[in-house]
């Protein structure tokens, strides 16, 4: 922990990016390597201010230790061993003869671990990695400076697939900025992702401009990709109360949902921690003097995740009275709607029903006790 506090200074917005990648990836392949051969794919792979000599800090090292590891896990307790295939591009020259050499050491096909990589632009490597991940199964990491270099009518072949899962990094501080801009040729430039021109036109009316246009992101991307859930985690940054960043999730699988939604509630845990790591820091770095109340302030800085999970429960309370109100659902149906609309856990959306029935608001049609709703359970209101 101390090691990683040390390596992520001043970045701990990567920090949770890189937890979040680390914590999906080890959940995504053990499911999916005792079914189907795994391609990741990372389309803008630097690296990118890496603090470690083993580049350890990078999300193409951690990709490569994840996998390697469920691999070896995997072929221990089936005695099969699984194909895993990376995919590495980077545009930068600098950059990408570290990343070459990086990762050629683990490159060893004949032991079922291949790594191909690609110098020029993301969206220029299409062919070849529609060729290179073959009908294996595919994530990928998409991780730009900015937000141009992966226009979704490029790329969006690669979605085209039964099976495919997406983690992009929507640069929120970044687009924000320019959301108003004088000049036409950046406002055009957000065309590639966010469905074409005129995209003001678009937007969500009554929402923060900023929130909006991730909104419409999203709705651009699962179109793109015939995605049945797309979801983001809003990544503040290090000492400000404000995004730095919203990691975009797309799958075609609720099983893929529900671990997201798990995952991110643990990585804003302890990104709030992180963060007031971090204030605390730059408080001393300019009083000179060390708080009293660091580790009561980091405990109240995670707790603080758990109000806001409150909050999104109630709000998802009444969302769920209004979905109702059209006729009973099962729960299957609601979770899969909550967890798309509201930062929660199918945990949460269970721990609704329960309260909503004790309050005599819907009814308890899967028992007493400390039984819950499961999938196929009816979930209908309580007629006045």
């Amino acid at each position: 922990m101390a090691a990683d506090i040390q390596t992520y200074a001043g970045r701990e917005q990567t920090q949770a990016k890189h937890f979040i990648l680390r914590k999906y990836l080890q959940a995504l392949a053990f499911k999916v390597l005792r079914h189907w051969d795994v391609t990741y794919v990372d389309g803008f792979s630097g690296p990118w201010k890496a603090e470690r000599e083993d580049y350890g800090d990078t999300s193409f090292m951690i990709a490569i230790s994840v996998l390697k590891d469920a691999q070896e896990q995997i072929r221990q307790q089936t005695g099969h061993q699984r194909r895993i295939r990376c995919f590495f591009s980077e545009n930068d020259p600098e950059a990408y003869a570290q990343l070459e050499t990086a990762v050629q050491p683990h490159h060893r096909p004949t032991e079922g671990f291949e790594i191909e990589t690609f110098r020029g632009k993301f969206e220029d490597a299409v062919p070849s990695i529609q060729s290179f991940i073959g009908k294996s199964f595919p994530l990928i990491f998409i991780d730009p400076t900015g937000w141009t270099g992966y226009p979704f009518s490029k790329i969006a072949p690669l979605f085209q697939r039964e099976k495919c899962e997406v983690l992009i990094n929507f640069m929120y501080a970044f687009v924000s900025r320019f959301l108003n801009h004088p000049d036409e040729k950046i406002i055009s430039s957000l065309d590639p992702i966010l469905g074409g021109p005129d995209w003001q036109s678009r937007l969500e009316a009554g929402m923060e401009p900023g929130l909006a246009v991730e909104n419409l992101f999203r709705s651009t991307l699962q179109k793109a990709g015939s995605f049945d859930y797309v979801v983001s985690t809003r990544i503040d940054k290090s000492t400000d109360d404000r995004p730095h960043f919203f990691l975009a999730y797309a799958t075609k699988d609720r099983a893929g949902l529900k671990a997201f939604r798990d995952i991110e509630h643990v990585a804003l845990r302890e990104h709030a921690r992180n963060r007031s790591i971090a204030k605390e820091r730059k408080r001393e770095d300019r009083t000179g003097s060390a708080s009293l109340f660091s580790d009561f302030e980091a405990d109240v800085q995670e707790a603080s995740i758990e109000t806001v999970v409150a909050e999104q429960k109630l709000m998802a309370k009444s969302h769920l009275i209004h979905l109702l109100k059209a006729g009973p659902m099962r729960f299957a149906q609601v979770s899969d709607v909550l967890l798309q609309a509201f930062m929660l856990r199918e945990t949460n959306v269970k721990d609704i029903c329960v309260e909503m029935s004790r309050s005599k608001t819907i009814a308890n049609t899967w028992g007493s006790g400390v039984r819950k709703p499961q999938a196929k359970t009816v979930i209908q209101l309580i007629a006045e």
